[in-house]
C-alpha cells in the first residue's frame, strides 16, 4: 500500500470493492506542488498520501517524484486528503492504512535524523463516475539549522554544543505535531585554530512546542559545563534557515549574534542577542559537593569565572569579598629562565583577568590535581613553578621532586595562575 509503481498510478480499477464493501465508482487524482515563490518552491520526496473519509483511512499511497500523479479509486463521497513530504520508510516509522489516524505520529527510526518535512491537506468531493483532481501545496514544517560557529572559545574547552528547546518531537499524519517539550542538542567540532567550534552539517528541527523557546550554548572547561541561554520569543519558526555566529568573551561570557534567513523558504529575518554570565543556568563539577556552604555570590572551587577554572576560593572574614585562585584556560612552553617565562606569560594574557604568574608550589599542586583529573597522560609532562627562594623549578606531574633546577635549553610547560578579588554585590 505504500508504493506507487508508475508515473500515473491507479490504486485499483473502478468497479473494485472498498473496505466497507461498496463499489469504487469514482477517481481521486492527486498531484503535488511547493508553496511560495513558484521558481524557488520545492517538494520533499517521497510524499506519503493519506485519504480519510470521516475518521477512517481509506487509502495510503506514495508519490515518489515530481513526475508522478496518483489516481486513487474510491466510492463517491467527501474525503480529506493529507500529505507528508520528505518522510521515507527508510528513515521513519510510517502508519499503514489500518492504523493511521490524523493524529498518528510519524516517528524517526533509531539512529536516523530529521529530514526536510512538509505537509499539506485538501478536501475532495467525489461523485459517481467522476474524477476529482486535487493539487496539494506542501509547506515546510521544519526549521533548518544551517550553520553554527562559536569563536574564541578557550583552548581548555573540551566540548561545545548548542541546544534548542522546547521543540516538537514528531509530525503527525494530519500535518500537526506530537510530543511537546523535546530538545535537540547539536555537538560542535573544534577547528584547526583550536578556538573555533562549528557544526559539521545542516540539521532539520521541528519548531518550538511553546514560546518563548531558547537557544543554549554549553561550554565545558575543566570538567565543569556552563550553559548560556537566550530566550528567542517567537524568533524560531518552521520554514526558516537559521545561522548562529557566536563569540566567547571572557569578560561577559558569550556574545552571540544570530541570523535567521528564509532564503528560498519564507523570506528573510535577522535577530541579534547576547549571552553573558547572568545567562548561566547550569554548571556542574565533581568538586561542588565540597562547597555547599559557600556564599551563593561566590564562584566556588571547581567552577569557572571569566572563562577560567577556579582552583580555590577564600572568603574574607567580613564575608563581603573573596580571593579566587584562577588557572588559565591556556598554557605555553618555554625554557626555565625569567626572560622566557615573562615572554610566555605575555602571550597568555586575557582581557578579563590580569596578573598571571608562574604558580607557586602550593598553587602548582592544585593545578596538578586538576590537569591530571582531566588528562591522565599528562603524568609524563614537566611544568615550571616558582620555588620558595623565588627561583624557578620544574615538576613532573605525579612525581615527588619539586626542587629541580631547569635546564635553560629545554622547553617546559607553563600553566599560569592569577589571584583576583571579587566583592559581594
Amino acid at each position: 500500500m505504500m508504493a506507487a509503481c508508475s508515473k500515473d498510478a491507479t490504486e485499483e480499477m473502478l468497479g473494485g470493492e472498498s473496505g466497507n464493501g461498496a463499489a469504487k465508482n469514482a477517481l481521486l487524482q492527486v498531484t503535488t506542488r511547493g508553496t511560495g515563490d513558484a521558481d524557488a518552491a520545492t517538494v520533499s520526496y517521497p510524499v506519503q498520501v493519506y485519504v480519510f473519509q470521516n475518521d477512517i483511512c481509506r487509502a495510503v499511497q506514495t508519490i515518489g517524484d515530481a513526475g508522478q500523479t496518483l489516481n486513487i479509486a474510491l466510492t463517491e463521497g467527501t474525503y480529506s486528503v493529507y500529505a507528508v513530504g520528505g518522510a521515507s520508510s527508510t528513515d521513519y516509522n510510517l502508519p499503514t492504512m489500518d492504523d493511521a489516524t490524523t493524529t498518528t505520529a510519524i516517528t524517526l527510526k533509531d539512529g536516523k535524523a530529521l529530514t526536510d518535512l512538509m505537509a499539506a491537506t485538501a478536501t475532495a468531493t467525489l461523485v459517481d463516475g467522476g474524477t476529482n483532481t486535487v493539487t496539494l501545496g506542501l509547506a515546510r514544517k521544519v526549521m533548518m539549522i544551517q550553520d553554527i560557529e562559536i569563536k574564541k572559545i578557550p583552548t581548555a574547552a573540551t566540548a561545545v554544543s548548542v541546544t534548542f528547546a522546547p521543540i516538537w518531537q514528531s509530525l503527525t499524519v494530519g500535518g500537526g505535531f506530537a510530543t511537546a517539550g523535546a530538545s535537540n542538542t547539536i555537538t560542535l567540532t573544534r577547528q584547526a585554530d583550536g578556538r573555533t567550534w562549528t557544526s559539521a552539517a545542516s540539521a532539520y528541527l521541528l519548531p518550538p512546542s511553546n514560546q518563548p523557546a531558547s537557544v543554549s550554548v554549553n561550554i565545558t572547561i575543566g570538567g565543569a559545563t556552563k550553559t548560556y541561554t537566550y530566550s528567542t520569543s517567537d524568533q524560531l519558526e518552521a520554514g526558516y534557515k537559521i545561522n548562529i555566529d557566536g563569540t566567547y568573551t571572557e569578560a561577559v561570557g558569550v556574545a552571540l549574534t544570530g541570523t535567521i534567513t528564509g532564503a528560498t523558504w519564507l523570506g528573510e529575518r535577522t535577530i541579534s542577542f547576547s549571552f553573558n554570565e547572568s545567562s548561566v543556568v547550569g554548571g556542574t563539577t565533581a568538586d561542588n559537593d565540597d562547597n555547599n556552604d559557600a556564599p551563593t555570590w561566590l564562584p566556588a572551587a571547581g567552577s569557572t569565572y571569566q572563562g577560567c577554572y577556579v582552583l580555590a576560593a577564600d572568603v574574607a572574614d567580613d564575608g563581603q569579598s573573596a580571593e579566587l585562585t584562577l588557572m588559565s584556560p591556556s598554557e605555553a612552553t618555554c625554557v626555565g629562565t625569567e626572560a622566557a617565562v615573562t615572554a610566555a606569560l605575555a602571550t597568555l594574557a586575557t582581557a578579563a583577568v590580569s596578573g598571571w604568574e608562574m604558580p607557586t608550589k602550593s598553587q602548582m599542586q592544585l593545578v596538578e590535581a586538576k590537569l591530571l583529573s582531566d588528562d591522565a597522560s599528562l603524568s609524563e609532562a614537566f611544568y615550571l613553578f616558582r620555588k620558595s627562594d623565588n627561583g624557578i623549578g620544574y615538576h613532573k606531574l605525579g612525581g615527588t621532586s619539586w626542587a629541580t633546577v631547569p635546564n635553560t635549553t629545554t622547553a617546559y610547560r607553563l600553566r599560569p595562575v592569577a589571584v583576583v578579588t571579587v566583592a559581594k554585590e
